[in-house]
């Protein structure tokens, strides 16, 4: 395997720990279990286990979100800051390839669960001690080439691909490795920050608040793109959904005078502001996608 990208295995495949070790060009002299921080030139890649049966409090279920517990036996106390946690961590902002598999303590069969992805993080007393949580998400990929090449789409300029909306079977497929691209490529784009009040609110363990938008939405098949995207805090990721305020195609921000509800103060304060978006202008919300925003919301 040269890199991360030239992946071999499919979907819930089975393999044996010396066929998993083939297939990543890599030995690892012991039952492989946990996370399994790795490099392939100048990508680092990460082996992720859960295995049935372990010390660990992974909670593996049927959907596309699962939790998973970081590196550290119960009888060291608190789980450190080693290398294979602190590298989850970075996964919640950065590009790097989770492949993830399950299995039985004791057994050596591997099912491959395909690349997953971090959403957040935090540092939480279990009970006993303190342990890294991880909320993790399935990509429904079993390469990262497949990811990579959603990702490229993501970032296409808004002159390159002007529609609005998903239609090809391939975006069909690779819907949940996009929409994971989307998120962090937006907000990787605003800076972490809210581009409608400048917040640039984080948690105590490092997340942060802002949350990826469609600017045109994503229940009416809207686009996965950087230019239908904005990084908005919570508060105004709501009030831009439900329409209290939209934004011209010179940036600036209006509120929605066609209702008889009192406007919440905290969204008046943005009346006339101008919207903080990237510099690159491939990475600006496209006038179409704004446009759509405002007949949407009859503020046209």
């Amino acid at each position: 395997m040269g890199c991360p990208g030239e992946f071999e295995l499919e979907l819930n495949q089975t393999v044996t720990q010396a066929e998993l070790e083939d297939v990543f060009s890599t030995n690892f002299g012991y039952q492989i279990k946990g996370i399994n921080l790795r490099r392939a030139g100048d990508q680092r890649y990460i082996i992720l286990l859960s295995n049935e049966g372990e010390i660990y409090d992974d909670r593996i279920g049927n959907g596309d979100r699962f939790r998973y517990i970081g590196e550290g036996v119960p009888e060291k106390g608190d789980q450190p800051e080693t290398a294979a946690n602190r590298a989850l961590k970075e996964a919640t902002r950065d590009l790097i390839p989770i492949y993830f598999f399950t299995s039985v303590e004791g057994v050596d069969a591997y099912e491959y669960e395909g690349l997953v992805d971090v959403m957040n993080h935090t540092y939480v007393n279990d009970g006993e001690r303190m342990v890294y949580r991880f909320e993790m998400q399935t990509l429904g990929s079993a390469g990262w080439d497949e990811y990579t090449d959603a990702r490229a789409t993501i970032m296409t300029a808004a002159d390159e691909d002007p529609s609005l909306t998903e239609t090809t079977a391939r975006e069909q497929t690779t819907r949940l490795a996009r929409s994971s691209a989307f998120a962090k490529q937006v907000k990787r784009a605003y800076g972490d920050t809210c581009a409608a009040c400048g917040a640039a609110r984080r948690s105590p363990d490092g997340n942060p608040e802002v949350e990826a938008a469609h600017i045109f939405p994503k229940a009416d098949g809207g686009i996965d793109r950087v230019h239908n995207g904005l990084a908005l805090c919570r508060l105004h990721h709501w009030a831009f959904d439900t329409g209290w305020f939209t934004v011209t195609d010179d940036f600036e921000i209006i509120l929605n005078d066609r209702t008889d509800e009192t406007v919440p103060k905290e969204i008046r304060a943005l009346e006339g502001a101008q919207l903080t978006v990237p510099e690159k202008p491939t990475k600006q919300p496209s006038p179409d996608a704004l446009q759509a925003h405002r007949e949407l919301h009859g503020m046209e």
